[in-house]
């Protein structure tokens, strides 16, 4: 096998085996694609047959295809009828807060100091909540939801009793 031969089935395996990294996902296939890849860049720079600037142009041939392959796939792949097959895909419909039971306004009762967390009743209904700036708020004080961010119930102290 001459050194030109050995040269494009080198650049042909690796191209062929990066691609083939899609899909079978690990890393070795990829990593295989690139060693082929760099073997084909340093006969570029190593052999008689070729030119001393063919080295130089071999290493810069698989770098910009290397960069233009990934420039495609990154745009283009995602949107491919493959590429939704393999990529999950998730539709946010609502905001976080909008499936919580506890909403702004609602009172209830502290059931434990609040140092600023603690624990809650909240109409009826057990809830750890924070009060709100770092507060301290003692046991069996009137509260009120102020604001629900996630699984977090931030309350205040009222002046209402309950």
């Amino acid at each position: 096998m001459t050194r030109m031969s050995l040269y494009i089935t080198l650049l042909a395996c690796g191209l062929f085996l990066v691609g083939v990294e899609i899909f079978i996902p690990g890393g070795v296939v990829g990593a295989l694609g690139a060693l082929a890849l760099a073997g084909a860049a340093v006969i570029g720079f190593t052999s008689s047959d070729f030119p001393e600037w063919f080295g130089w142009l071999s290493l810069l041939l698989i770098l910009t295809l290397t960069a233009i392959a990934a420039f495609v796939w990154m745009k283009y792949f995602p949107k491919s009828p493959v590429g939704k097959m393999l990529s999950l895909t998730q539709n946010i419909s609502k905001k976080d807060q909008d499936d919580s039971l506890w909403k702004p306004g609602m009172k209830g009762t502290a059931l434990s100091t609040l140092r600023p967390a603690g624990k809650a009743m909240i109409e009826g209904k057990r809830a750890d909540v924070i009060a709100t700036d770092g507060t301290w708020i003692e046991q069996n004080t009137a509260i009120e939801v102020i604001k629900v961010a996630g699984n977090r119930i931030y309350v205040k102290e009222t002046k209402l009793e309950i």
